[in-house]
């Protein structure tokens, strides 16, 4: 059986799923990932990693490929599938004035460059961002809109159609925890917005055995996250992170057991 992860950014896949996917590849599944654009305007932050050597724009893009690709090698996925848009970055403006940037780019035509994937592939199980992105950027709702629609479509025209769609999630009592914290992603969004409820959790993933191949991938995108050190201190406040991660159901064909269950693949096999 086969996972497909549909993200907008090198390393939006390490911290929200890693585990998953690590674990996933672990168990024979062939997992692979579609990546929207190479995170051209993404901030460096590693100390040894000199900023004017890699530029914004395509030099930074091929530095957080090879990041990508590290990283995917750590989990034991695939290496990543490109979908060649340009990061939007941040602030919004950045974005308006690049026509390539993915979010500029119509939902519609996203979604067909998706679809063949989805044919060669035949993931059973698709996972991307839920409706609010998981957090807020552009390019997250962007590529969730295409990836949700392309599921849904998938079945019209790349039958054998996935039987899933996976949105990663954080509990509410989670994002209530950072709120304040500088150093946490979440720790400026509304909590009761951006968090779910536990009966909104459809899989609740066990992946402790998983904690260092994960914690690997996360130290791949070192311009993002800093030194290992660096990356490790982080964790250490978050060790839940490294515990369990928990998913909404955002597409189902056929049935579900009771949620939540502890695999993503549950009752899909046998």
């Amino acid at each position: 059986m086969n996972l497909l992860a549909i993200f907008a950014h090198p390393d939006d896949e390490s911290f929200i799923c890693g585990g998953a996917l690590a674990k996933a590849a672990a168990e024979g599944r062939q997992v692979h990932l579609v990546c929207a654009t190479r995170g051209e305007e993404g901030e460096i932050v590693h100390p040894d990693i000199d900023a004017d050597r890699h530029p914004k724009g395509e030099a930074r893009g091929r530095l957080r490929e090879g990041e990508l690709e590290r990283a995917c090698a750590a989990l034991g996925i695939h290496p990543p599938i490109w979908l060649d848009h340009c990061d939007s970055g941040f602030p919004v403006e950045v974005g308006r004035r690049n026509p390539r940037a993915l979010m500029n780019q119509e939902v519609t035509a996203l979604e067909r460059q998706l679809l063949p994937v989805i044919g060669d592939l035949q993931p059973e199980v698709m996972i991307t961002f839920d409706p609010h992105g998981l957090y807020p950027h552009v390019d997250h709702v962007t590529i969730r809109r295409a990836a949700e629609a392309a599921f849904w479509s998938a079945g019209s025209v790349a039958q054998p159609a996935p039987r899933r769609l996976y949105y990663p999630v954080y509990p509410l009592d989670s994002v209530r925890r950072t709120q304040g914290d500088p150093g946490a992603t979440m720790s400026d969004v509304d909590a009761d917005l951006f968090g779910v409820s536990a009966d909104s959790v459809a899989a609740a993933v066990d992946i402790s055995g998983q904690r260092e191949r994960k914690l690997a991938a996360i130290c791949a995108h070192a311009s993002q996250f800093g030194t290992g050190e660096q990356v490790r201190a982080q964790v250490g406040k978050r060790p839940h992170m490294m515990e369990v991660e928990h998913y909404g159901l955002g597409g189902l064909r056929g049935s579900f057991p009771p949620m939540p269950v502890d695999c993503l693949f549950a009752g899909l096999e046998g």
